[in-house]
């Protein structure tokens, strides 16, 4: 095991960088500004060209670019992009340390380890020993992104700034656009071509407020919510009896969150409740907010969507799944691949679908071919005792290596 991979996964667990999820004046531990700050220590040791980028206010991508090894005329060749997110979920209802960074059993333990640090230290380990071997054909650009949990604003900001470049660079440097990419996240480094889009929104309902005394001087908000919360649980239904993709399964509908009131003894004057919807490809986002939409209207409640992100699908022919599929095999024939992986080959590799979303289809709407590779198990992705297997960690680094050192010409 590679004891320096394993230690700097475990440092990058044990800096906080949660996600805020809308919510304002939070404690520390909320954001991914210290967790930028080592990992662009990290690049900039390793010798590459690294800039922040704040996307929000004290939270910013970090972005970084490994020019080819092979002379200027390398540095013409279009790049590959690396694409990895630095935000977690919260740590509420952790059954574990959440920054302990535990090692046993096999595993590390801890908030992000699976989700997705796993992909980041792999990829920044790859990123530095290909650097120091100058053994990259193409430029390498790397995006650790901010706000991958709940709003993609750091890879849009990051395409944004990468369009920007080649936009200057203009005609005196062509083929600079990515040729390819590869988000990490947690696949069991399987090779994800097509995921469900989500689009989120918030519905309020209002009252009048009144002492809980004298309940029919006021308007009961929470009372005005109920009917629309039974709509929606008929629409869910409904659309879960909607045809499946073959490889995301169906779309689906439900209510996460509901507010409302300030005291028990107070009539409420408000209630609001957040919604998802899940998107299968080919399924338009606007269709499915038509849907909900008609129903807020209907009991009078107002609706406001606060996020929104397609599905995805590529082909399996598309040069992002070529790539990656040619990494894992030249991977698993390495001496030094983890032999509790080597020994099931059929079980890593393999073209799938999954249900959750990705940064992947805000790449792939820029013109850039991207599927989703990365180590770990995607159900302890958010768990209350997340955990990363070290032989997928090890082995992700490998195959990430392997993408990295690709001829320009596959």
């Amino acid at each position: 095991m590679d004891t320096a991979l394993v230690g700097l996964l475990r440092e990058l667990v044990g800096i906080p960088s949660m996600n805020p999820y809308r919510r304002a004046d939070l404690p520390p531990g909320y954001g991914e500004a210290a967790v930028v700050q080592r990992v662009a220590a990290f690049l900039r040791d390793a010798g590459l060209a690294v800039e922040l980028q704040e996307i929000a206010p004290g939270r910013p991508n970090v972005l970084a670019r490994l020019p080819s090894s092979r002379s200027a005329i390398g540095n013409r060749q279009s790049a590959i992009l690396f694409v990895a997110h630095l935000d977690t979920v919260p740590v509420d209802g952790m059954t574990i340390p959440p920054f302990e960074g535990a090692v046993r059993d096999g595993r590390l333990w801890g908030r992000g380890a699976c989700d997705n640090k796993g992909s980041l230290a792999a990829m920044l380990m790859a990123l530095r020993r290909v650097a120091a071997a100058k053994s990259n054909p193409s430029p390498i650009l790397f995006a650790g992104t901010a706000d991958e949990e709940s709003g993609y604003r750091g890879i849009r900001g990051a395409l944004r700034a990468e369009a920007g470049r080649q936009s200057a660079v203009g005609s005196r440097q062509p083929g600079t656009a990515p040729r390819a990419a590869f988000v990490g996240e947690p696949t069991g480094l399987d090779i994800i071509i097509a995921h469900r889009g989500v689009v989120r929104w918030a519905i309020e309902q209002h009252g009048t407020s009144a002492h809980s005394a004298y309940p029919e001087r006021g308007v009961n908000a929470i009372y005005r919510m109920t009917p629309l919360l039974r709509d929606l649980e008929a629409l869910a239904g409904e659309i879960a009896k909607r045809p499946a993709h073959p490889l995301v399964g169906p779309p689906s509908l439900s209510v996460g969150t509901i507010r409302g009131g300030h005291s028990v003894n107070t009539v409420p004057d408000s209630c609001a409740i957040e919604v998802d919807r899940r998107l299968v490809p080919g399924e338009p986002p606007d269709a499915a907010e038509a849907e909900v939409w008609a129903l807020a209207e209907r009991h009078g409640a107002a609706l406001d969507r606060f996020f929104c992100a397609g599905a995805f699908e590529v082909s399996p022919d598309c040069l992002a799944a070529q790539m990656a599929a040619r990494a894992v095999q030249a991977a698993l024939s390495r001496p030094g691949f983890p032999s509790s992986i080597s020994n099931r080959q059929s079980a890593i590799g393999n073209l799938i679908g999954v249900a959750y979303a990705t940064e992947a289809p805000e790449v792939a709407a820029a013109g850039i071919p991207v599927v989703v590779l990365g180590p770990g198990d995607g159900s302890k992705a958010h768990a209350a005792d997340e955990f990363l297997d070290l032989d997928q960690l090890q082995a992700a680094e490998q195959v990430y290596e392997h993408l990295m050192t690709q001829s320009p010409e596959c």
